[in-house]
């Protein structure tokens, strides 16, 4: 048998790039092996959307009992021996059977046996709308006439077309006297339903852990089921998880009838799997030809590697190795150490979609480079629509920027001056921490439905003052917060007329969301919170589509919140920033040009000169260098959350007079921890917050864990509870400080 089997994994890999799946095979922590930093991603991805528990209510509505549970089977030759074994049960529903079928090897994730038929389970995440066809006939464009697979649902058939021509071929070869039957199947959350049970993503709690696999680690979820959850599931309820039937899908990709696998496999799809699986097990290399898809490779360096690499001059100090750079370095032959630097990849804004200026169509005709970009290439346009620059002028500066070595920021000052000038004092900022999630939280919410549980809220008055004027977070388990989080939102910012700022879209898709769940609700303050909404949101493009066809004007707000990143788009560039203008990469930019920032924030202002809600006890300094003098992120002063629970009890122990490390160790005794963090955890990126709410949504909603902690009270849950709550209110504060500090930049600059 070969060393590695060519398995849904590597199948997938190889449908988007065949060299990656040969660094996949050769991916690990050994040295000479290739980084792959997809497995992290993957794992947090899977764990924010639900898609462990997703596979666990699978399970449950697939009545696989655990006895027939292989996930614990690792290999090939255990899973596929006990498989056969089960089959020669009538009847029995197995999860995570094995098939292998000449080289190649997968894993079922639900399979139902009823003699010699098979229901093949393949169980997703994502959600999806039963009216939409997965194959139809393309009305226009190129496969005009030709029947092609939707290319939001493309992978997910594609990896159950693979397992069904696996899984049939299997049991041709191991029963070759016996006729069998395989429907395929994908179950997956429905738009369409609406849940019925209070809590039911809290019915399947989930922890992490780290293992090694084929040399690499990696992270993997153990989903344990609540005690009660059995019984709750037995009764009537709405299935949010329908398993659609794809056979006939899957039939038409197998026989290679689906138009778009000349572009997406360059060959048919039975073809691919003979060829890539045949590559795979003798691990063989094949470059193929570049393109856009490669900037977001995962076999890369990460960037602690990376920096390590330029502190001494050298790419190759990391023992991992950069499948990325391999391929560039070999199939154009035109690689530098510039290229994450000044790549093509780097250049800005939306615009490069339509052929002959789309990034492939550039790569295509060698142009790796933003240096290689002439106006032959890219003309230049006067095409403004509005004061500041346009995308098009937008790229030029970068452009230009980049060939001239900028070291400065460009900056439109007089547009960027007459621009502020129409702002109206008091201004806001306002950042929203939310979630979405396969399995709803609550009743009456569908699968993926946008909870918002976290604002914060920043003003700036007239006279330069400014402060943390409010925030929100209900974290209760089994609460829905959103019409409480809205009339919170209307509370703090209805008592002036000031403008209001978000930073890019997601406030203003949320409020929208939200407007829709209050019309279709009792609220009892229906018109007031929807009115509200209107006043200071604009429809999104969906809602203008509807009101066209409709014959009803979509207008925005008379407040309709102004978009910062707009701002920054329209009248701001720093060479640091290269093509990104999330707030992440925007403020590192504005901390290193802002002497005026620096000099005033490098003091421990924030929390007693500018009043804060959660740093008042402990004021810091929001600017803060390393030893070689470089600016670090105002998001490195977070705590970890073992300092806010060392501070809780700190603070118990002095109140009521209990020895504080007697405390510390009770608060540590218990092994029943419902919130799966880590001591050394720092909440200082977006994706967090929405895993912890998941926690949050895990514990006891009989308990109120919003109460005083006290010693009497203290357990494992309750600090970890506060810790947490604590950690995600300072993280959202810095979040529209942020926003702050690019206003304050920007006026600082305009006076002058």
């Amino acid at each position: 048998m070969p060393n590695k089997l060519f398995t849904k994994s590597a199948f997938k890999i190889a449908t988007h790039c065949p060299m990656q799946a040969y660094y996949y095979y050769n991916s690990g922590t050994n040295e000479g092996q290739y980084e792959n930093q997809s497995a992290n991603d993957d794992f947090l991805k899977s764990l924010a959307e639900g898609g462990f528990q997703v596979g666990e209510l699978a399970k449950i509505y697939g009545d696989v009992p655990p006895e027939n549970d292989l996930e614990g089977c690792s290999g090939y030759d255990k899973p596929l021996k006990r498989t056969r074994e089960l089959f020669k049960q009538e009847k029995v529903n197995i999860a995570e059977a094995a098939f292998r079928y000449g080289d190649c090897f997968v894993r079922a994730d639900v399979v139902k046996k009823d003699g010699h038929k098979v229901d093949l389970i393949e169980v997703k995440a994502k959600s999806w709308d039963p009216k939409i066809d997965f194959v139809s006939i393309a009305q226009g464009g190129k496969y005009k006439g030709e029947q092609v697979v939707n290319s939001d649902i493309r992978d997910y058939l594609y990896d159950v077309a693979f397992q069904k021509w696996v899984v049939e071929n299997a049991l041709k070869t191991d029963y070759p006297d016996e006729v069998w039957e395989v429907q395929a199947f994908l179950m997956m959350p429905d738009k369409s339903k609406v849940n019925t049970i209070p809590s039911l993503n809290g019915l399947f709690k989930v922890r992490q852990e780290e293992f090694e696999k084929d040399g690499r680690k990696e992270k993997r979820a153990k989903v344990e089921v609540a005690p009660d959850a059995l019984e709750i599931l037995k009764k009537p309820h709405e299935h949010i998880l329908t398993p659609f039937p794809v056979d006939n899908d899957c039939k038409l990709v197998i026989e290679g009838k689906t138009a778009e696998q000349a572009d997406v496999l360059g060959m048919p799809f039975v073809s691919f799997i003979e060829e890539k699986s045949k590559w795979y097990v003798n691990n063989e290399k094949h470059y193929c030809s570049l393109g856009s898809k490669c900037f977001t490779c995962p076999f890369r360096l990460s960037d602690d590697k990376e920096k390590d690499a330029e502190k001494t001059d050298s790419a190759n100090t990391s023992k991992l190795k950069s499948g990325f750079e391999e391929c560039w370095r070999e199939v154009p032959k035109r690689y530098t150490d510039d290229l994450e630097k000044h790549s093509i990849k780097a250049l800005n804004g939306a615009g490069l979609t339509h052929s002959p200026n789309t990034k492939d169509d550039w790569i295509r005709s060698g142009i790796y480079y933003i240096d290689d970009i002439d106006e032959s290439v890219y003309p230049r346009k006067n095409d403004r629509e509005k004061t500041g620059w346009s995308n098009n002028e937008r790229k030029w500066i970068q452009i230009d920027g980049v060939k001239k070595n900028q070291k400065e920021p460009i900056i439109l000052k007089d547009e960027l001056r007459a621009e502020m000038k129409s702002w109206d004092y008091p201004l806001h900022m306002i950042d929203f921490e939310t979630t979405a999630s396969a399995l709803p939280f609550f009743v009456n919410t569908r699968p993926y439905e946008q909870i918002a549980f976290q604002f914060s809220h920043h003003i700036i008055h007239k006279d330069g003052r400014i402060e943390h004027a409010g925030q929100f977070l209900k974290t209760q388990p089994g609460n829905f917060p959103n019409f409480d989080f809205i009339k919170e939102l209307k509370e703090q910012l209805g008592k002036d007329g000031g403008t209001i700022f978000r930073y890019a879209t997601h406030e203003n898709s949320i409020l929208r969301a939200i407007r829709q769940q209050i019309l279709n609700s009792e609220e009892p303050e229906k018109d007031e919170l929807v009115a509200f909404i209107e006043s200071i949101t604009h429809p999104t493009s969906e809602e203008v589509k509807a009101c066209k066809k409709a014959g009803i004007p979509a207008k925005p707000g008379n407040r309709d919140m102004i978009d910062l990143c707009e701002i920054v788009k329209r009248f701001y560039w720093h060479p640091d920033m290269k093509g990104s203008n999330s707030i992440k990469d925007v403020l590192p930019a504005i901390l290193k040009s802002g002497t005026y920032i620096q000099e005033k924030y490098s003091k421990p202002i924030y929390g007693s000169e500018i009043k804060s809600q959660n740093y008042k006890e402990h004021p810091i300094a929001l600017i803060v260098k390393d030893d070689k003098g470089e600016i670090q992120s105002p998001y490195k002063v977070l705590p970890q959350l073992k300092e806010i629970q060392d501070n809780l009890i700190d603070t118990i122990a002095n109140q009521e007079l209990w020895d504080k490390e007697e405390l510390r160790r009770y608060a540590r005794s218990s092994d029943d921890d419902e919130i799966d963090v880590s001591d050394e955890t720092q909440i200082k990126n977006g994706g967090l917050p929405l895993v912890l709410f998941r926690s949050f949504q895990a514990l006891d909603p009989k308990v109120d864990w919003g109460k005083e902690l006290t010693a009497a009270n203290l357990t494992p849950d309750a600090l970890k509870y506060k810790a947490i709550r604590e950690g995600l209110l300072k993280y959202c504060e810095l979040d529209t400080m942020a926003m702050v500090l690019v206003w304050e930049y920007f006026n600082n600059v305009c006076k002058e």
